[in-house]
């Protein structure tokens, strides 16, 4: 076997193996959105969306503001 055999043969391996692993850590790893603010509390809805229903984006510093009021 030649040296560009071996060498797509490894590569091939590595990448196999690479991907391998990206997919079982997208498999095991929670996606979802934030929900602390910068000084580590937990963000609160003020209500649940039904479902298939959009939730508009808010700033931090707005939905901040309303829940000290």
């Amino acid at each position: 076997m030649g040296f560009t055999a071996t060498f797509v043969l490894i590569f091939l391996v590595a990448f196999v193996l690479i991907g391998g692993v990206v997919m079982y850590l997208s498999k095991t790893i929670d996606h979802g959105e934030a929900r602390f603010d910068a000084s580590g509390k937990v963000i609160r809805d003020p209500a649940p969306t039904p479902p298939g229903e959009a939730k508009p984006a808010r700033r931090l510093e707005t939905d901040k503001a309303e829940n000290d009021e």
